[in-house]
Order: structure tokens, then sequence, then C-alpha cells
């Protein structure tokens, strides 16, 4: 049986006003508010995130949380289909970033023991 490796961890939007669209959720969401310095301003539903930068932010992305291992192989997996992806280290972090064959950015995200602000 093959195991299931991701789930989603956020949708990232890019805004003019990262704090006035975190204000919108929480008020009609009920989200919880995180902001941490040079980190976009977060919007929790649960465990699922919505990650709000302002202009010129990686733009918009849905994000699976995986393990370092499931990260490698998945970056194993793109190679081997002929897809080109990039890691980006978020400090609390590290994405693989790829384009799903309609073009949508997907990125796997591994977080550093604890530094998730959940």
């Amino acid at each position: 049986m093959r195991r299931r490796m991701a789930r989603i961890d956020h949708v990232a939007f890019e805004t003019d006003d990262p704090d006035r669209l975190a204000e919108f959720y929480e008020r009609v969401l009920d989200a919880r508010i995180v902001k941490a310095d040079r980190h976009p301003v977060m919007a929790y539903l649960g465990n699922t995130g919505l990650a709000l930068h302002g202009p010129g932010g990686p733009g918009g992305h849905t994000a699976v949380r995986v393990s370092e291992e499931e990260r490698t192989e998945i970056r194993r997996r793109l190679e081997e289909e002929g897809i080109e992806s990039r890691e980006q280290d978020h400090g609390v972090g590290v994405g693989l970033f790829f384009e799903d064959p309609d073009g949508r950015v997907i990125e796997a995200i591994t977080y550093r023991r604890g530094e998730d602000p959940r």
C-alpha cells in the first residue's frame, strides 16, 4: 500500500494590505492571526494557514506540509518527470516550489523543529 505523504499547510496570496486582509479573515472566519518579522501575516483556520504576503512576495501558491525525506522524494519524482523546481529557505522551514501540469504553483514545505507557529 502506498503511503500518503502530504497535507495542505497553507494557501498564499499577495495583497496590498496584509493587515487589512488578516483583519477581514479574523472578523468573518474567526481566523487566528500570527505576525512575525520577515514573514507573511498568517491567518490560521484550524491547522490550515492563509499566508498573506505584501507585493513582491512569492506569488500565489498552495503549500503542502511534508517531512525532509518526503521533500527529497518529491524532488526526485519531479526530476524523473522532467519538471523544474527550486528550493527556498524561509528561515522557519524550506520550501520546494514547482508547477503542476496546469501551471499552478505548489510548494512542498518542511518546517524546522519548533519553528511552526501553530
